[in-house]
C-alpha cells in the first residue's frame, strides 16, 4: 500500500486503538510491543492502519465502528479533555478539525450541517493516498463516542453506498443536553488552580465589558469565538460590542489572545504538559502558531520559558 513518507497520525488514536484490541481481540496484535509513547503527539499512522485492516477483516466494520467507544475510558488526557469540554457537537467537530492539523494528519474530516441535529462526515486525505476504509470508521466511531460524551441521545450513524469503500458518514442525533466537563474534579489541581487577573496584553480584565467577555470565554478558551456569538450572549450587538471594547483600548482579538498566553504560562510552569499539548489546549492553530505568538509576546519561545521558570 502506498504511503507518504511523513504519514503521521495522534498518537492517542494509536493507543486508543491497541488497547481496543487488547481488551477485545488480543489475537490480532503482533506479537512485539506496539504501544506508542505517549509523550509525543504524533505517531506511525502505517502502524494504526495495519492494525485496523486486520481489526476489519476479521470481526468487520460495526467492530472497528465500536472501538472509538473507547475514549469513554481514557482517564485525563490533554487532548481528548478539549474535545470533552465542548458544549454542543458542532463545537467538537470545530475542535476535532483543529486536532487533525494540529497531529500532523494527511486525512481530514470535512463538516457539513444539514440540520440542528444531523451532520454529513467525509474524509479525504490532503495529499497522496486517500484513507483507508477502517481508518473512516475508526474516526466515525470516535466522534460518535464523543458527541455522546458531551450530552448528545440516541446518536447513530449511517453511511452513503457499500460500508467497504464509506467515506460519507451522516451522524445524527436525537437531543443534546450539554454536559461538557469543566475544571473540577476530573483535572489535576495545578491545572485547576485560579488564574490570576489579566492586565496585561492590551487586556485589563478590571474594565467592565472586558471582564464581560473574558466571563464567557475562560471555560473554553479553545472554541472558535465570533464576535457574533459573544454580543449575542451579552445582548449588545457586534458593532456595540467593538465600540466598548475599542473604548476599553482592547479588541475581541486582543481578549482572546490574551487568555491563551495566560493559560499557557500557567500550564508551561505548572503542569507536566508537553509543549505540543499545551498548544493544543490553548487553543493555538498549530505548533508553529503557538511558538510564534508566544515569541511575539514573551520574546521567548514556550520551551526557554518553562526552562527559566523551572
Amino acid at each position: 500500500m502506498a504511503t507518504a513518507p511523513d504519514d503521521k497520525t495522534s498518537s492517542g488514536l494509536l493507543a486508543l486503538v491497541v488497547g481496543a484490541l487488547r481488551h477485545a481481540a488480543p489475537e490480532l496484535l503482533p506479537a512485539e510491543p506496539v504501544m506508542p509513547d505517549c509523550a509525543f503527539a504524533t505517531a506511525s499512522a502505517s502502524l494504526k492502519r495495519s492494525l485496523l485492516e486486520r481489526a476489519l477483516a476479521a470481526r468487520g466494520p460495526g467492530f472497528v465502528l465500536a472501538m472509538g467507544q473507547g475514549v469513554k475510558q481514557v482517564g485525563f488526557e490533554p487532548l481528548l479533555y478539549v474535545l470533552l469540554r465542548s458544549d454542543h457537537p458542532l463545537v467538537l467537530f470545530a475542535k476535532w478539525q483543529r486536532f487533525e492539523q494540529y497531529t500532523h494528519s494527511r486525512h481530514r474530516t470535512a463538516l457539513t450541517a444539514t440540520g440542528p441535529d444531523r451532520l454529513v462526515l467525509r474524509r479525504h486525505a490532503l495529499s497522496g493516498p486517500a484513507p483507508e476504509p477502517c481508518e473512516n470508521l475508526l474516526i466515525a466511531g470516535v466522534l460518535v463516542a464523543l458527541v455522546e460524551e458531551i450530552g448528545g441521545e440516541s446518536v447513530s450513524l449511517d453511511w452513503a453506498g457499500d460500508e467497504a469503500g464509506a467515506t460519507d458518514f451522516i451522524l445524527t442525533w436525537r437531543s443534546f443536553t450539554s454536559r461538557a466537563r469543566t475544571d473540577s474534579g476530573d483535572v489535576p489541581r495545578a491545572l485547576a488552580a485560579t488564574r490570576p487577573p489579566l492586565v496585561f496584553y492590551g487586556v485589563d480584565e478590571t474594565s467592565p465589558n472586558a471582564r464581560r467577555v473574558i466571563t464567557l470565554m475562560a471555560p473554553d478558551i479553545t472554541r472558535d469565538w465570533s464576535l457574533a456569538q459573544l454580543s449575542r450572549s451579552l445582548g449588545q450587538s457586534p458593532r456595540s460590542l467593538q465600540r466598548h471594547l475599542s473604548v476599553e483600548n482592547t479588541s475581541l482579538s486582543a481578549i482572546v489572545r490574551a487568555l491563551r498566553l495566560r493559560e499557557a504560562c500557567h500550564l508551561l510552569t505548572h503542569s507536566a504538559m508537553t509543549l505540543t499539548e499545551i498548544g493544543y489546549w490553548c487553543g493555538f492553530s498549530d505548533s508553529p502558531h503557538f511558538a510564534r505568538e508566544f515569541r511575539r509576546a514573551l520574546g521567548m519561545p514556550p520551551g526557554t520559558y518553562r526552562q527559566s521558570a523551572a
